[in-house]
């Protein structure tokens, strides 16, 4: 059977999909703007064509869905001594159009202010590593960014060569408004959270932040942070979502590769590790994202023994079920998968899981992959 079908036939042959376990995986949709979200395929994987200004792969950038608004927004860059792009780029979801919110921020205009924050010039934050905190506020309509630069090594030089006092340089509190495409910076004591986690949780109103060893809460309204100390493992590379029936924080994968699924009560304020069947292949930097109608969390597993850069790019799909505390391998084609991957998301509004990663090794353009669960 060939690995790729038509929309229409993909229809058809998803029902078999279920009951017969035959894998199948939809063609690339050619039109644009397309309408593929009308009479969509359940439980098979189908790439999405995109238009417009398509970025590249960050290895270590983010996204966040922004649900009221339809659109998928992606930060960060992988610094070191090469990317040093500190733009926002989005995807509209209904026309699926790329577009970039404003150009880069050239090296040379990276400061240190007084109080110790990185940022341009034109008042926005240095290109730098987003992993996992960078998330939608969705009564505010804009996007929390909470980042250090420690890994933007060329930018320092630079600065140190002009005499820059990089001692004092701490994490900051950035609030990014979609609507006028402006950052701004909140002047209060940021928790360190590089290659952490961040999550939005609507039942308690508060962001929650963990980094293994301690757990943060943010109030929007008191513009406040606050530490809780509660611990699960020791480690970065960690991805969190926020489990809608019990009102949970999951957390799953750290720099060593791990399996186990970790918990966070915020009545409790504790992190348990919540025991499961059949657990899945190690995470580190997992592509996960939760279906909160269906209460299903997806999580796109590197099928390597190197979970954090996968050379292969293969990826097994596998479902963990909030009910039952279980989860199920999947035994459907997956999209490509190539190491740590912070942009997976799902979208409440057309019900699908979204997926963003490089075709291949040689072509680092972003693609999109979208799978959509059915019982």
């Amino acid at each position: 059977m060939r690995p790729f079908v038509s929309l229409g036939l993909t229809l058809c042959l998803a029902v078999l999909c279920l009951g017969m376990a035959i894998p199948i995986l939809a063609k690339d949709l050619s039109t644009c703007p397309p309408k593929v979200w009308e009479h969509f395929p359940s439980n098979v994987w189908v790439k999405i064509h995109t238009c417009g200004q398509v970025p590249q792969k960050v290895f270590h950038g983010a996204a966040t869905l922004a649900d009221h608004r339809g659109e998928v927004f992606f930060f960060g860059a992988d610094t070191h001594d090469l990317d040093y792009d500190n733009s926002v780029t989005r995807l509209n979801l209904g026309n699926l159009e790329w577009t970039k919110d404003y150009e880069p921020d050239p090296i040379e205009t990276y400061e240190v202010t007084q109080e110790g924050y990185p940022i341009t010039k034109t008042g926005r934050p240095w290109a730098m590593h987003a992993f996992d905190t960078w998330d939608y506020h969705p009564p505010t309509q804009t996007i929390i960014f909470v980042g250090f630069p420690s890994h933007a090594h060329k930018a320092k030089q630079i600065l140190r060569q002009k005499g820059v006092d990089l001692q004092k340089l701490k994490s900051a509190t950035w609030i990014y408004s979609p609507q006028n495409r402006k950052w701004s910076i909140l002047d209060i004591s940021t928790p360190f959270l590089f290659a952490q986690g961040l999550v939005w949780n609507p039942s308690l109103g508060q962001f929650i932040g963990h980094n293994g060893e301690k757990t943060y809460h943010f109030s929007f309204s008191e513009n406040l942070w606050t530490t809780i100390h509660a611990s699960s493992v020791l480690g970065w590379h960690r991805r969190l979502v926020h489990e809608a029936g019990e009102n949970r924080i999951l957390s799953l994968g750290i720099n060593s590769g791990a399996s186990d699924l970790w918990a966070y009560s915020p009545q409790a304020k504790r992190w348990e590790q919540v025991q499961v069947d059949n657990p899945p292949l190690p995470a580190n930097g997992a592509a996960m994202a939760y279906d909160s109608s269906h209460q299903v969390l997806l999580y796109l597993a590197n099928d390597h023994e190197d979970a954090y850069s996968n050379p292969s790019g293969k990826s097994i799909t596998f479902l963990f079920f909030s009910s039952t505390r279980s989860w199920k391998r999947l035994n459907i084609p997956s999209p490509p998968l190539f190491g740590m991957n912070y942009l997976t998301q799902f979208d409440p509004i057309r019900e699908v899981f979204l997926h963003f990663e490089q075709s291949s090794l040689k072509d680092q353009s972003l693609a999109v992959w979208a799978f959509k669960f059915s019982k």
